[in-house]
């Protein structure tokens, strides 16, 4: 007997410029394999890009734990090369249109694992087409969404919606009204997704 199909969500809000974000990816994307719910990625404007400054502190101190992070989670981390500006706008543009080719996970985790593990620019044709390709998707279709102004406006949307629900920061993964801020509280949305009855069998 198949299971029932759910109509439960989860937004996934998600930054190409956090490294937290680049911490959640694979166990965030493995939510929709493990629970009958619909993970919807939500890709967003970086904090800098909205005009929120992150002090030098905690900049350093978030490399440093991201560090010990991906090293308990055994995922690569450094080089990096720092998407911020056009790098990240075109990123996102082609999130979007990997979202429409159902090929999101394998845009993200390439294009992510790109900018904090392979110090991929993608600011530049050849770094973007890389990170591109190898999640499956045409470089033509890609160069289109960074130029459709209609992608831009998902975007935008996305990120307007992160700063309706009262946040700022990401990774935030929302379900059913509650939100889960933090590449370490996938776990605790795990409990939650368990508790309605929502696994997989």
């Amino acid at each position: 007997m198949e299971p029932a199909v759910s109509d439960d969500r989860i937004d996934w809000f998600y930054s190409f410029r956090s490294p937290y974000s680049y911490l959640s990816g694979p166990r965030g994307f493995e939510l929709a394999d493990d629970y009958r719910v619909d993970l919807r990625f939500r890709g967003v404007i970086p904090m800098m890009m909205r005009g929120e400054s992150v002090p030098r502190s905690k900049r350093i101190h978030t490399i440093r734990d991201v560090k010990c992070e991906a090293r308990r989670l055994g995922m690569p981390f450094g080089p990096s090369h720092d998407p911020l500006g056009e790098g990240a706008t075109r990123c996102l543009a082609v999130s979007e249109y990997a979202n429409d080719q159902g090929r999101s996970r394998e845009f993200v985790l390439s294009a992510s694992t790109g900018i904090w593990a392979e110090a991929v620019d993608l600011t530049t044709d050849e770094g973007l087409r890389l990170v591109s390709e190898r999640a499956g998707l045409d470089w033509p279709g890609c160069l289109a969404a960074v130029r459709d102004p209609g992608i831009a406006e998902r975007v935008e949307a996305n990120t307007e919606e992160l700063v309706e629900i009262g946040h700022w920061g990401v990774p935030v993964f929302v379900f059913r009204g509650e939100q889960f801020w933090g590449q370490d509280r996938i776990d605790d949305l795990r409990l939650v997704l368990d508790d309605a009855g929502l696994r997989n069998a």
